[in-house]
């Protein structure tokens, strides 16, 4: 098949998920039907045909979405000028997943735990330093507040014993009052940075972005909250594999998700990303999709 240029893979993939949409069917949809991997049809749908495994595969994966989405795979293929080399498919690194669907290529490196704890090391050895250095300085000033106490009791100049305990007094009840004050104050900030989610920053790779560092209150629900300007659909999933939402989004409507206090993240698969609001309790999440319709979002939780 020759080499199809990029004006033309952007019209044969935005004309596929545009037929997608009418017909109200998810990426997930289409895998079970034609058994190609969801990954390839979203390269499809990018016009990213080098992303597929090989030229093989281009005509026979456009034919298998088109019958798919109910278009006419024969006059779709003529219509866009597919062709196909005379080549075999290269199967060299496919296998077939439990879920039935064949995979040919394309494997991702999982990084191992003991890659993650490695990269986590800094991080653990800068904050310890800061702690340590945090209590040395707690510890020379209280040290130094004591000595001048200390210094201010022996030059100070008799007094009678009733002017001496009434001070006491007052003393102990301002010393009190401020303890108070400051023991209130400490847990009030405990409980702002406790109900704080900070998302940290993003990383956009491919038709995905990444949000690695996202912290939520512990031990406590969050809500998602998605608001459409125009119809969209998208599907979010626990990464455990659980459906959280999966259904199309009417213009002007706002969708609350519950996100579980045990998760430790989601996976956000849109179908028309540029009309999509998305956020986390208070805070926006930027999709940083750059115009791209099909798009991808990966949120990680610190808990």
């Amino acid at each position: 098949m020759s080499q199809m240029n990029e004006e033309r893979n952007q019209t044969i993939g935005q004309e596929l998920q545009e037929a997608r949409l009418e017909k109200g069917l998810s990426l997930d949809d289409i895998q079970q039907v034609t058994k190609i991997q969801k990954r390839y049809l979203q390269a499809i749908e990018n016009g990213q045909f080098d992303q597929l495994p090989g030229p093989f595969y281009e005509r026979a994966f456009v034919r298998q979405y088109a019958n798919a989405v109910g278009l006419d795979a024969d006059s779709f293929i003529k219509d866009h000028a597919i062709e196909t080399k005379d080549v075999a498919p290269d199967l060299e690194k496919a296998h077939v997943d439990a879920d039935n669907v064949t995979r040919a290529g394309m494997r991702k490196e999982v990084p191992s735990t003991a890659d993650r704890t490695k990269s986590l090391m800094p991080k653990v050895l800068i904050g310890a330093a800061i702690i340590l250095i945090i209590g040395i300085i707690w510890a020379l000033v209280a040290s130094f507040a004591g000595a001048t106490r200390s210094q201010n009791d022996s030059s100070s100049v008799s007094v009678t014993s009733s002017a001496v305990s009434e001070q006491k007094a007052s003393s102990s009840a301002a010393k009190s009052s401020e303890d108070e004050a400051a023991k209130k104050a400490s847990e009030e900030k405990k409980a702002a940075d406790k109900d704080t989610i900070k998302l940290g920053p993003s990383q956009v790779t491919g038709n995905t972005v990444k949000y690695s560092g996202i912290e939520l209150p512990q031990n406590k629900d969050t809500d998602m909250t998605l608001n459409a300007t125009a119809d969209v659909w998208t599907q979010i999933t626990d990464v455990n594999g659980g459906v959280l939402y999966n259904g199309t989004l009417k213009a002007g409507a706002n969708q609350v998700i519950k996100i579980p206090a045990t998760s430790k993240g989601v996976t956000m698969q849109i179908g028309n990303a540029n009309v999509l609001k998305v956020k986390l309790g208070q805070e926006d999440v930027k999709l940083d999709n750059n115009g791209t319709i099909v798009w991808n979002a990966n949120l990680q939780f610190k808990r």
